[in-house]
């Protein structure tokens, strides 16, 4: 029998332990709350820094303003065409109004040139449009096509093929540097002027593979039988958006106005394919596929107004080409605008043949998306875990002292901003309360015998 009394008695000990500690552990749920809220706010906001660093190409307008005035804003478009030979044919303008021509960077440069120059000439810098140069704004174009590159070494007095490899090239033209930043890890960039339109530089992932070294400037590279020379490597970047991307791959920077010499003789092989824009005299209109400029905003929104009205057959009912504000486009409510609603963004880029770069921006902004969804669930959590505590506190300051001193501080909690007190009262059973008890009755019986 004693056996069973005292397993009783462990057990409703085990118990009143259990019943105490998971009361401890519910108080202690605004803790919880509040560390992993912290949590989740650390991920979400150290991942967020994470991708934005890793696309300075999206921040150059903050660095373009730098020592000016007023603020710039970097706008892009991003163009139609077809390939008559497929990838390994450049871009060549499309019917339909759709494409756009060396000839229309012209004119919208003369647009936008006179939309900059009303103000107050863009803060420190000068703007004037004098022998066919930009001033107080800059701009760029580009366009890309798969090529297969020869690397040619000079060993023994002997010229060598080192290699080949199908490459893509970025053809450019305009101030492409300002707009792209590089990491050089030998010579530099094609200058805006052209020096020599055969000069090339190459990426790293290019120049080791063909010559297993960074320091490559002087050497040649062969395209379709036309020399080039190399004149800088650059580093690509190496994140997962960039493997993505494809900007790991091989990749080369030549000038816009050499892809004619390189491809004008597989070009006119294609010359009759439909929707083909031939200018006659045997010249391909080749595309631009992407061009860039950083405009002065004297008042915001201004610069986006400007660009587009300088577009050649644009309009917000038939827009005919995508364009994409750069300038703070990895901010909270750019991202939720770019996703929200559902899918309407990805529709309006179907069609369109983007360049990495603007492929890793675009995944950035869809990871953005979900990190910032986690930092806003980590704020709402900590909300809630401060509230728990602040109507906990309240609580406890409702209760009356006389009521402290016999309740625990543990054994209160709340329950509808009202104390409930959960522990039981010290009563007359309790081994402390036996003298007093003992003392109470002896009493009583006295005062029953004098009664009597």
């Amino acid at each position: 029998m004693r056996l069973i009394e005292k397993t009783k008695e462990l057990l409703e000990k085990e118990k009143g332990n259990f019943r105490r500690n998971f009361l401890k552990l519910i108080l202690a749920v605004p803790f919880w709350l509040i560390l992993a809220a912290l949590v989740l706010i650390g991920i979400g906001v150290g991942r967020a820094i994470y991708l934005t660093d890793t696309r300075p190409d999206q921040y150059v307008a903050e660095a373009w303003q730098n020592g000016s005035d007023t603020a710039f804003r970097h706008m892009t478009v991003y163009a139609g065409g077809i390939r008559p030979g497929g990838d390994t044919s450049p871009m060549v303008c499309a019917e339909g109004n759709k494409s756009i021509r060396l000839a229309d960077i012209t004119e919208m440069r003369k647009s936008l040139q006179g939309s900059s120059s009303t103000g107050t000439e863009a803060g420190n810098k000068n703007i004037a449009f004098r022998e066919d140069r930009l001033r107080g704004w800059e701009d760029c174009y580009s366009s890309t096509v798969m090529a297969k590159l020869q690397a040619i070494d000079v060993r023994d007095g002997l010229e060598v093929e080192t290699g080949s490899a199908d490459t893509q090239l970025v053809a450019v033209g305009g101030n492409y540097r300002a707009f792209h930043t590089f990491r050089f890890l030998s010579g530099g960039f094609l200058p805006e002027t052209p020096i020599n339109t055969h000069h090339i530089v190459i990426n790293d992932v290019l120049a080791w593979k063909f010559y297993r070294s960074y320091d490559v400037t002087g050497k040649t590279i062969i395209i379709n039988g036309e020399m080039f020379t190399i004149i800088g490597v650059v580093e690509e970047k190496n994140t997962k958006v960039a493997e993505l991307a494809g900007e790991q791959q091989n990749r080369a920077f030549i000038y816009f106005g050499t892809l004619e010499s390189i491809f004008k003789k597989d070009d006119s092989e294609n010359g009759d394919a439909d929707g083909y824009s031939n200018i006659g005299n045997g010249y391909i209109d080749y595309a631009v596929q992407c061009y860039e400029a950083m405009l002065p905003e004297l008042v915001n929104g201004v610069a986006v107004t400007d660009f587009k009205n300088a577009l050649p057959n644009y309009s917000l009912s038939n827009p005919q080409y995508y364009v994409a504000n750069n300038t703070g486009r990895f901010s909270v409510t750019r991202v939720f605008d770019t996703m929200f609603p559902l899918g309407e963004t990805d529709r309006e880029r179907l069609g369109y043949e983007f360049p990495y770069w603007e492929i890793a921006a675009q995944m950035t902004e869809e990871r953005l998306f979900y990190d910032y969804v986690i930092v806003g669930f980590g704020i709402i959590l900590l909300i809630v875990g401060l509230a728990t505590i602040a109507l906990k506190l309240r609580a406890r300051k409702a209760v009356a002292p006389e009521e402290l001193e016999l309740v625990g501080e543990e054994d209160v909690i709340v329950e509808d901003e009202k104390p409930l007190l959960i522990s039981r009262s010290k009563t007359a059973t309790d081994s402390d309360d036996k003298p007093k008890l003992e003392s109470l009755d002896k009493k009583m019986l006295e005062s029953g015998e004098d009664k009597d």
